[in-house]
């Protein structure tokens, strides 16, 4: 279809913490943008870093900065992003990611509105960092260990879920679904969301003509490792008690301790036979002890 005289308007979402200068490389690639009318919103979620005088320094009044006082998670500042939104379309864009092509936004969007049936749509992630391209899940986590929970049968399309960091919905679709649910901090809240739109009918789309890198955890470079995987496997396990039968939950939780217990020996002997530096050591043993420590709170919770 044709857009020239009448280009696409599209809100671009960023939500930055301590990763200004990763962000003036999101927002210029934005800014290259062709055919979309386009505007940007970006959240400071209370950056300790000098991430908000790079961005007013750099981009001045091409962009509206949110200044939280708080950190408020990457859900609930999304949604706080989205409040300021003019676009009928929204492109949520993690600040460590970049567009590889100036169409990249028209080119998803025009995928997005031929296909109403579509609630999600992402681009191609490619992450150097990890020689890796992030492709969608077809299943959700640990779905293979479900017995008793029904809601995941029948779910249209052919994808559960994809990657938080380029993902693009409809502002009447964002709506609907209530936007992120604010209960989650920091990870899981993409599968969640992703989930509840297939529960309300849409499905979640992989379009590869648009094309994105990412970086992946630029925010968290800084954070103390343990603390970073209890975030991830808090929103795991907080996924999983929204969503699954308590029984399941329960189960996987068992699991998990099993698991750790298991590899926590094998670490050790690797360790022994000094088979695993110190450094690799210490961030698998805070991997194990982060399960461990969140699996025993969801049974404490279920």
């Amino acid at each position: 279809m044709s857009r020239d005289s009448n280009p696409l308007r599209v809100s671009a979402l960023i939500v930055n913490y301590n990763s200004g200068e990763h962000a003036v490389e999101c927002i210029t690639s934005l800014l290259k943008q062709t055919a979309v009318e386009l505007d940007i919103i970006v959240v400071d979620n209370a950056s300790r870093d000098d991430s908000v005088d790079i961005l007013r320094t750099t981009f001045g009044e091409r962009i509206t900065l949110i200044e939280s006082r708080e950190n408020l998670g990457f859900g609930r500042a999304n949604n706080l992003a989205a409040t300021s939104a003019r676009g009928d379309i929204l492109l949520l864009i993690n600040p460590d990611a970049v567009l590889l092509e100036d169409t990249a936004v028209a080119t998803l969007a025009d995928f997005l509105l031929e296909n109403p049936k579509i609630g999600i749509a992402g681009p191609q992630v490619h992450e150097p960092s990890k020689r890796k391209y992030v492709l969608p899940r077809q299943r959700y986590p640990s779905e293979s260990r479900l017995k008793h929970t029904s809601k995941l049968k029948a779910l249209p399309g052919e994808y559960a879920w994809i990657l938080g960091a380029c993902i693009m919905l409809r502002k009447p679709v964002y709506n609907q679904l209530g936007g992120f649910d604010p209960d989650y901090f920091l990870y899981g809240e993409d599968i969640d969301i992703c989930l509840r739109a297939r529960l309300a009918g849409y499905s979640i789309a992989y379009y590869p003509s648009a094309k994105i890198t990412h970086i992946g955890g630029a925010s968290e470079q800084s954070s103390p490792t343990l603390e970073k995987f209890l975030r991830k496997k808090r929103g795991f396990f907080l996924f999983c008690r929204k969503h699954y039968d308590a029984r399941d939950v329960a189960h996987i939780a068992r699991m998990s301790l099993m698991t750790t217990a298991f590899k926590r020996i094998q670490l050790g002997l690797r360790r022994l036979l000094g088979l695993v530096s110190q450094s690799d050591y210490l961030g698998q043993k805070h991997r194990l002890d982060a399960e461990s420590i969140v699996a025993r709170e969801t049974l404490s919770k279920n």
